[in-house]
């Protein structure tokens, strides 16, 4: 089966649907900047919810900001249930996202962008 990308994750007490389609990975590489564990943990988790959000016609339900705070508590202060792993594997196995690597590698080696796309588990 394939995997559709889509996750649901708690943020602060609230439900936060991620998708991983075309529009997520679109902001992703538009806000990521330069790459460091806890921005792609946060640009990851950001993109996901515009993504859902764009599927579904409806307004984010977190800021920037809000995801931000909740990735560097996890990180800080442990993230006991694996929500960020979790997440990194949803998105790194998403089949849009392995659909596009596939399609680059196809002349040869992935890119530099493409590897950071990959996020290691924290």
């Amino acid at each position: 089966m394939k995997n559709n990308g889509y996750t649901e994750i708690t943020i602060n007490g609230r439900k936060a649907g991620l998708k991983f389609n075309m529009y997520a990975i679109e902001q992703f590489e538009t806000i990521k900047g330069r790459n460091s564990n806890i921005k792609n943990f946060t640009t990851i988790i950001y993109a996901g919810i515009l993504g859902n959000a764009y599927v579904k016609q409806v307004e984010p339900q977190f800021t920037f900001e809000e995801v931000s705070d909740w990735v560097e508590d996890l990180a800080l202060n442990g993230d006991t249930e694996g929500e960020l792993n979790r997440v990194s594997e949803i998105f790194s196995n998403s089949q849009v996202l392995k659909t596009l690597i596939d399609k680059a590698n196809k002349n040869g080696e992935p890119t530099e962008d493409q590897k950071k796309m990959i996020v290691e588990p924290v």
